[in-house]
């Protein structure tokens, strides 16, 4: 009885933490502008589908841009209708993919492990550092890793079930095969490559012949299909050339070349999974090194290796690469959670290690805050540092609390010292992003430039010189015109070349002849453009560049 009671206890309290950090999670979504590149692009966007009507072909500033599928900018040109032109819709669908995914490692927790379980393992996810910064960020990676969730979640139901319900196995399987679906359609062939090659291996491991006999793949294929096909057909029919450039060049050149200059050394992810599982790093590492065993005999289902296999290939995967950032190990996040929230004999020396490195972080933050203090520091550096230090101050204290007093219930009290632990991870990387993030905007994004600057004359040009602020278009409402600048808007440029300026020789006669314009500019630009008498009037300027105007 006292078990039971103890359980149910557990169970609330964990629930009602989740409750509270849910709704923390999407109040904040609107407290800090869009960050460059990725923030400006993605909410840029969805808002153009709005603003033309077309759903096939994405836009970018108004040029075709190809290097996703639209899936996500569906999703968010649906929000930005919904609730308006402003981040926190921008960011509503990478935030609500988050919480989804981490409902569905809940779903499986419980399903095969027990109630307590599920909801540990959520927090867990809930409170990694690296999940929290992604889930806040407006990228593709967090619906990407949600979706792959749902996929190696659906999967283990479903041959959970394969004995006994029949149905319900048929159900989860086709649920696993949409989310493959959407994956695909939300950044490529990855969505169906990375869940292949988990059933591949796994069934290897565990000699479980019977997991394809479950998989109900006709239905499952003509499922997929018919999700994938109609937009990959259409976007081709309306812009020739874009299954070359949206798989060739986006898929086999981005992971076989380092034709996007984003090369690392093998074991980066490893240390990005190492910070980026933070507080619970002792439980992701024996997750990791531990989690191959078998926990069923041979040939029947084992849940736990599935979702070994799946953290364990994502690594490998994407470690083999020579193209890598920091989020692509997002998706290893939610099926690592979900191992490391076992209850085995470690897990008592495994919460103590978790409660002293947080408030061992904490120490070393205090300690590195007061040793860059002593550097010499001036402009830009100077600035950051001196914005950043209170925020890293205070959360380096809380980091220093949450930790020692996780370590004064650990025995006591377990259950209690790994909500303090999850609690404190969990607000310290949701201030870090959306506190710290907010008070460094400048450094990141043309907002708190253009609030600088005014109100724009409406129908004057907006040209961004020998750079790109993928955020401008987002804030002003206007489509820009690059000058000396093609980046990731080669493609569009090569179709649509009328639409940029190629030389600053002829961006100056646009200038000079324009009776109202405005331009951003990086600061050698300006002062080069200065010396060639190129009449301009400053508006605003931060570290990186000035805003100005022809009149």
């Amino acid at each position: 009885m006292n078990r039971d009671l103890d359980a149910r206890h557990e169970a609330r309290a964990w629930t009602l933490l989740l409750i509270a950090g849910g709704i923390v999670w999407f109040a904040v979504l609107g407290l800090r502008p869009l960050f460059n590149p990725d923030e400006g692009r993605y909410a840029q966007i969805p808002a153009e589908m709005l603003a033309t009507g077309d759903f096939i072909v994405p836009h970018l500033d108004g040029l075709v841009y190809l290097e996703k599928p639209p899936l996500q900018y569906w999703a968010t040109a649906l929000a930005l209708a919904a609730f308006g032109h402003h981040e926190w819709a921008a960011r509503l669908v990478t935030a609500a993919s988050a919480v989804t995914a981490l409902g569905f490692i809940f779903l499986l927790g419980r399903r095969a492990w027990g109630l307590e379980r599920g909801l540990s393992a959520a927090a867990m996810g809930a409170s990694m550092l690296l999940y929290v910064l992604m889930g806040q960020l407006l990228t593709l990676d967090m619906a990407l890793s949600c979706f792959l969730t749902i996929a190696s979640v659906a999967f283990c139901l479903a041959q959970l079930e394969r004995e006994r319900a029949p149905r319900l196995t048929r159900n989860w399987m086709l649920a696993c095969w949409a989310a493959m679906a959407a994956a695909t359609l939300t950044k490529g062939l990855i969505g169906v490559v990375l869940p292949g090659a988990v059933l591949v291996l796994y069934t290897l491991l565990q000699r479980d012949a019977a997991a394809w006999r479950h998989l109900h793949l006709g239905k499952g294929l003509a499922l997929l299909l018919a999700l994938v096909l109609p937009w990959f057909l259409l976007v081709e029919r309306a812009q020739p050339g874009a299954l070359d450039f949206l798989i060739v060049h986006e898929h086999f050149q981005r992971y076989l070349t380092k034709v996007h200059d984003r090369y690392q050394p093998w074991w980066y992810f490893l240390m990005i999974l190492a910070a980026g599982s933070l507080p619970w790093l002792p439980q992701v590492a024996r997750a990791l090194l531990t989690g191959w065993r078998r926990s069923r005999p041979w040939g029947q289902f084992d849940a736990a290796r599935v979702l070994w296999v799946s953290a364990a290939f994502t690594l490998l995967f994407f470690s083999l690469s020579d193209s890598k950032l920091a989020p692509y190990v997002v998706p290893a996040l939610p099926p690592l959670a979900l191992l490391g929230a076992a209850r085995g004999p470690s897990a008592a020396r495994d919460l103590t290690l978790a409660a002293a490195l947080q408030a061992g972080l904490g120490a070393a933050l205090l300690l590195g805050l007061v040793s860059y203090a002593r550097r010499p520091l001036s402009g830009d550096p100077a600035w950051t540092f001196a914005t950043l230090t209170p925020w890293i101050a205070a959360l380096s204290l809380l980091l220093i609390a949450g930790g020692l007093a996780a370590l004064g219930l650990r025995r006591a009290r377990p259950g209690s010292a790994r909500r303090v632990v999850a609690a404190t991870g969990f607000v310290f990387a949701l201030t870090l992003i959306a506190g710290g993030g907010t008070a460094v905007a400048r450094r990141w994004s043309a907002q708190p430039l253009l609030a600088a600057a005014g109100p724009l004359a409406a129908g004057a040009p907006l040209y961004t010189v020998d750079t790109f602020d993928w955020t401008l278009p987002f804030y002003t409402g206007r489509l820009v015109v690059p000058v000396a600048y093609r980046g990731e808007l080669d493609f569009g440029l090569a179709a649509e070349p009328a639409r940029g300026i190629a030389t600053l020789d002829e961006f100056k006669a646009r200038w000079q002849a324009a009776e109202s314009a405005y331009a951003l500019v990086p600061h050698p630009t300006a002062a080069a453009l200065a010396r060639d008498g190129v009449p301009m009037r400053v508006l605003a300027q931060d570290f990186d560049n000035v805003f100005v105007s022809r009149r």
